[in-house]
């Protein structure tokens, strides 16, 4: 009797357990060893003695970050905030020195709205100014990656995407970098639908979605307030890209300097 290919794969599971540990675990389907010891009997003489075992490979479930991992955040264009920055500098009840204007306008390739939005006090105007302009902008010109972001389609396994950001804005910039297809699924953690869950949440529902326990997981950017903090509260292995500009934190697990780094260190691990 041919057996389907749910039960191929169960038998090569049951009998990888029993050969690494040499016995089988007990779970609410397996009441007694003696219904577990059955269950592979009965699917070996289903399969026949004399087939070969498959092993399946392993396949990692890798969560990226888009911006400053895939793309730079100011690969859009600098010239795409000017209209805002206009409103929120001739702003006079916002208190911003000529310096904290600048460390601000880098800020908006770095960070959430949200977080801009707190650290720099913005008045209810400049406040309500910024979500509205970033909840209608959205790019429409093919946008440049890094010179090795073509790689993220060469890792295997299951990819995820998790973005902060507007979600129109984000999604246009990922579908004009032509990685939209690279991805399983695409989660965005969107400032302008509150309140922000954060990615910790996004992570947490991808590792269940994929029954995968969180040590299994990968996550890899470059922010260590964001998806480097997600990744550690949920004990997955947190990876920092040290993209231009970008600070190493002793809060990742691992560094690496590029894609092909990250996809060395995938195939030793």
């Amino acid at each position: 009797m041919a057996l389907t290919a749910s039960k191929k794969r169960k038998l090569v599971l049951i009998r990888l357990v029993f050969r690494v540990f040499g016995v089988i675990p007990l779970c609410d389907k397996y009441a007694t060893m003696q219904v577990a010891l059955s269950e592979i009997e009965t699917f070996m003489c289903d399969y026949g003695a004399h087939h070969s075992l498959v092993i399946y490979p392993y396949m990692p479930l890798i969560i990226f970050d888009f911006d400053n991992c895939l793309a730079p955040g100011n690969s859009v264009g600098e010239d795409i905030l000017l209209p805002l920055f206009d409103v929120i500098e001739s702003d006079k009840s916002n208190d911003l020195t000529p310096s904290m204007r600048q460390e601000m306008r880098l800020d908006f390739w770095r960070k959430p709205l949200d977080y801009i939005v707190e650290k720099y006090k913005f008045s209810k105007h400049s406040k309500s100014a910024s979500y509205a302009y970033f909840s209608q902008l959205s790019i429409a010109h093919p946008i440049e990656g890094y010179e090795d972001t073509h790689l993220v389609h060469a890792f295997e396994g299951v990819k995820l995407l998790v973005t902060s950001g507007f979600q129109k804005f984000q999604h246009s910039k990922i579908r004009q970098l032509g990685v939209e297809g690279a991805f399983e699924d695409i989660y965005y953690d969107d400032p302008g639908n509150p309140p922000r869950k954060g990615k910790a949440f996004y992570f947490d529902i991808i590792a269940k979605k994929y029954n995968t326990a969180p040590s299994e997981v990968w996550v890899i950017g470059d922010s260590e307030e964001s998806e480097i903090s997600a990744g550690n509260s949920l004990g997955m292995k947190t990876v920092q890209i040290l993209r231009p500009g970008v600070k190493k934190s002793p809060k990742a697990q691992f560094h690496v300097s590029s894609l092909q780094e990250f996809l060395s260190l995938l195939q030793m691990s």
